[in-house]
């Protein structure tokens, strides 16, 4: 009997996996709020619907007549409780869903590793926004504000003030389903993606990359993270370190089996400080393609073993290439557009993987100003032997794009 797969949302871009994983002779079943052609060229079965409610993905699979699943995954998408639902009612490997909330609401995260003594930013949960202003006294300023149970960095914004509270803290509020923000400490230095799967209390890890954040503020309130860079600029002992810090966090929170995505920051004086850990693959292109291009781990193959509950190949996360890989984002921010072309004519360009739109962009197409990761103009992967040269080629594509705004009325 061929194996079927559940694909329960899809991650930006992500659709690009999927002819990946039809290639595998499994039947495909793909979940998504955004279907896209790849999605229907690769999907058997193609159901729409918001995959983070598993509530909506099991009716939709029951109206399709689906009643034998062998495994469930996401692609980048931020859905792990659905997933746990939906593995639990059809009978496939996956962690609990308690397990799952716990890595995804924020305030539940945080407080189960403040527990296992990790180094955490300091931070208070809060549900009004009065609670956010004894939250923000508590923790101190410059602090940063969070929708406890949104994804993307949708409503993460930093406040300076006193006096900016109510109003960012009212609308993060407002942003999230369950009425609940988090408060934490600003931290500075360099941000860094780490990617593994954690087996029998063991992490494997498959990349490791840096944050680009040099204009990390320039829209404040709100922070434009502006892609991610491989082979990272830390050393391997500093590498090691954050490495078992996502350990660690992977064990308080009782990831194992899963697939594991994080974000850590490394302060200015050494601290590791672990901000998100959460059971999926990394998102964005960044795992699948982008730390692929670099290292030629492709982490697809595993994923799926994960899912049907068998043992990882951990040949397969061996890395095959010393190369460098970016990802570069340009920030959507206002203005009308004039004329645009396709971005694939600048894609032949040596060294470019892909150019891409994160917007449907069409002449008469008003950009809203940017509000946080969602929010992004355009993007590029690019690759190349050492990373200044892959960097190069994605500012020189960037600049090439086939676009063109408005002049602005006086």
């Amino acid at each position: 009997m061929t194996e079927r797969l559940l694909v329960c949302g899809l991650g930006s871009g992500m659709d690009r996996s999927l002819a990946e994983l039809r290639s595998t002779r499994r039947e495909l079943v793909v979940v998504t709020d955004t279907p896209t052609e790849r999605a229907r060229e690769a999907a058997d079965v193609l159901l729409v619907c918001d995959p983070a409610d598993g509530t909506a993905v099991l009716a939709e699979l029951s109206a399709a007549g689906i009643d034998r699943l062998d495994g469930v995954f996401s692609l980048g998408a931020d859905n792990p409780p659905a997933v746990s639902v939906v593995a639990h009612r059809f009978g496939c490997p996956g962690l609990p869903l308690e397990t799952a909330l716990d890595c995804t609401l924020k305030d539940r995260r945080l407080a189960i590793l403040r527990e296992a003594g990790l180094d955490l930013p300091r931070f208070a949960a809060a549900e009004s926004v009065e609670e956010a202003l004894r939250a923000v006294a508590e923790v101190g300023l410059p602090a940063v504000i969070k929708p406890s149970d949104q994804t993307g960095s949708l409503g993460v914004v930093k406040v300076d003030s006193p006096g900016a509270v109510r109003e960012l803290a009212a609308e993060a509020l407002r942003l999230s389903p369950v009425g609940r923000i988090v408060v934490e400490e600003f931290l500075e230095g360099t941000e860094h993606t780490l990617a593994a799967f954690m087996v029998d209390g063991e992490l494997h890890r498959f990349g490791f990359a840096d944050r680009e954040y040099g204009r990390k503020e320039e829209f404040a309130p709100y922070f434009f993270e502006g892609g991610d860079t491989l082979p990272s600029r830390l050393t391997g002992e500093q590498i090691e370190e954050i490495t078992d810090t996502v350990r660690r966090g992977a064990l308080a929170l009782r990831l194992d089996p899963a697939v594991i995505n994080t974000d850590i920051l490394r302060t200015r004086d050494g601290r590791v400080v672990l901000l998100e850990i959460t059971c999926r693959i990394t998102g964005a292109r960044i795992a699948t393609e982008v730390m692929r291009l670099a290292t030629g781990v492709d982490p697809l193959p595993n994923v799926v073993r994960l899912a049907l509950g068998r043992p990882l190949d951990l040949s397969e996360l061996r890395p095959s290439r010393d190369g460098a890989a970016v990802q570069r984002f340009l920030p959507a921010d206002g203005g009308v557009v004039e004329w645009v072309g396709d971005p694939r004519d600048v894609a032949r360009r040596a060294g470019v993987h892909d150019v891409f739109w994160g917007i449907e962009l069409a002449p008469g197409t008003v950009v809203p100003p940017y509000r946080g990761g969602a929010d992004v103009l355009a993007g590029v992967i690019a690759y190349a032997g050492d990373t200044a040269e892959a960097e190069a080629i994605a500012e020189r594509t960037l600049r090439a794009l086939p676009l063109r705004f408005k002049a602005p009325t006086r």
